[in-house]
């Protein structure tokens, strides 16, 4: 197999450098701080797709085709600065190596920009209001680009093994569960405990703002990264981003990766609503996203054990199958279901969803493998930035759907009758506009190549064209 991967496509150059023994192994502490670092980009993501389009129309009054267009405006300028922020990760020169440079550096802006997304501004009218929070979702982005892209690289620094990759990305998915638990459940106790609503929301904000912003000193202090000196290339962002897509492992995960967490935003968006108006009892939020997210976290072993086993790809067909199984009977619940009932659905879901949020981004570093082994060069920040590009597209572009789609079907804000559009409206949003995503992103999983014989002939592969080059 040396000279070319069948796992995706170019022909390989000669490498400047040895990966890590086949051997290596992580401590225990690496493991945790690095999984911390996914308690802001899982808790800031479910609050914002559960709660952010909700808190601009109910709190803020913003209509609801503009709250929706307020994040996909923001993806024009994430279109640049994502991938511009992995080819700068890719390039970056510190004593502190590429990518740990920038947890130091993103997290008091975490903390400021998290917070001003959920202040409501003295604005005169709707369009003053869509341009401020159109403005701060541009800067949160930004910030959570400049963390997040380096932090998606990291893994591959951190170990070429395949089992230690599994149990990174459990403890990365871990953390990630336990965060959202914590930012679907805390927000409505907080808002709560004050009088105002805007008061509530803002104080949320700053609260979390320094949860997710804290961990980065950890991950910071306990995490390393793999030297390798490389010669620093001329700009060609645009080249390298398109390169990612001649990687035929590449597009695979893209399409399980995109669709998966479109699917996955378009619940997390429309869920509010849904227990709000269809099922008439928005007490029980708390209680559901609490169940939904433990058993997703309880549920992790079981896939991170069958990824060491038998594949990660396998991993996300088990999770995803029993989620396109169980998401129609959502269309049945109503007001007259018993509780347990629903109770019963959301902790099933927990499940089915662990598993296919989980595989994604365990099967990412080894992507970065193919491409090292093709091109000889570790362009992890630039794969990791059209990932992040992509996660933020599929969150905003599923906000602006639900947006869209409630604002047409006569939903008025405050209103506890609505109409019967509008209930028909969310069903099918919660119910069956997932479904084809899922069954789309299972179809792209059937063709991702790297099992773990593959990966380890990858890994073969580069200590043959490691010794090549050395002779």
């Amino acid at each position: 197999m040396a000279g070319k991967s069948s796992a995706g496509a170019g022909a390989p150059v000669a490498v400047s450098g040895p990966m890590p023994a086949p051997g290596d192994r992580l401590s225990l502490a690496s493991k945790v701080f690095y999984g911390s670092g996914d308690i802001f980009g899982g808790g800031a993501m479910v609050i914002i797709g559960f709660f952010f389009l909700f808190f601009m129309t109910e709190v803020a009054h913003l209509e609801p085709a503009l709250a929706g267009l307020v994040l996909l405006v923001g993806k024009v300028w994430d279109a640049i600065n994502d991938p511009l922020m992995g080819y700068l990760s890719d390039r970056t020169r510190s004593r502190f190596g590429r990518r740990r440079v920038y947890f130091l550096a993103g997290a008091l802006p975490i903390v400021v920009t998290f917070t001003l997304l959920w202040v409501v501004p003295p604005a005169s009218s709707q369009w003053a209001l869509f341009a401020y929070f159109a403005l701060i979702s541009i800067l949160f982005d930004t910030v959570l680009t400049m963390v997040m892209v380096p932090y998606s690289a990291l893994m591959q620094e951190m170990t070429t093994d395949y089992n230690e990759r599994s149990s990174l990305t459990g403890w990365r998915m871990a953390f990630s569960n336990l965060s959202s638990l914590v930012a679907a459940v805390v927000p409505t106790i907080i808002v709560g405990a004050f009088a105002e609503a805007t008061t509530g929301y803002r104080m949320m904000g700053l609260a979390f703002g320094l949860f997710f912003a804290l961990p980065w000193l950890g991950v910071f202090a306990f995490t390393t990264e793999r030297r390798r000196e490389e010669a620093v290339t001329r700009f060609n962002l645009l080249t390298d981003a398109r390169d990612t897509l001649m990687n035929r492992s590449f597009r695979s995960l893209i399409g399980v990766y995109l669709l998966t967490y479109l699917a996955l935003d378009i619940v997390s968006a429309v869920i509010m609503y849904f227990m709000t108006y269809v099922v008439g009892r928005p007490g029980d939020v708390s209680i559901v996203l609490g169940l939904l997210l433990v058993l997703q976290l309880g549920a992790l072993p079981l896939f991170v054990y069958l990824a060491k086993k038998h594949g990660k790809r396998t991993a996300f067909f088990v999770g995803a199958a029993a989620w396109v199984a169980l998401l129609p009977w959502l269309f049945l619940i109503g007001s007259s279901t018993p509780p347990w009932v629903i109770y019963v659905l959301a902790a099933l879901l927990g499940v089915a969803t662990s598993g296919a949020g989980f595989a994604p981004w365990a099967m990412f570093p080894d992507v970065l493998d193919v491409d090292e082994v093709v091109t000889g060069r570790r362009r992890q920040g630039v794969y990791s930035g059209v990932m992040t590009f992509l996660r933020k597209v599929s969150s905003a572009l599923a906000l602006f759907i639900v947006g869209w789609a409630i604002g047409a079907s006569g939903y008025v804000a405050g209103e506890s009758r609505q109409t019967a559009d509008f209930l028909l409206t969310v069903r099918i949003l919660v119910a069956f506009a997932p479904l084809i995503p899922v069954a789309v992103a299972l179809l792209c999983a059937r063709g991702f190549p790297i099992t773990p014989a593959v990966h380890e002939a990858l890994r073969a592969e580069f200590a043959a064209l490691t010794a090549e080059a050395a002779d």
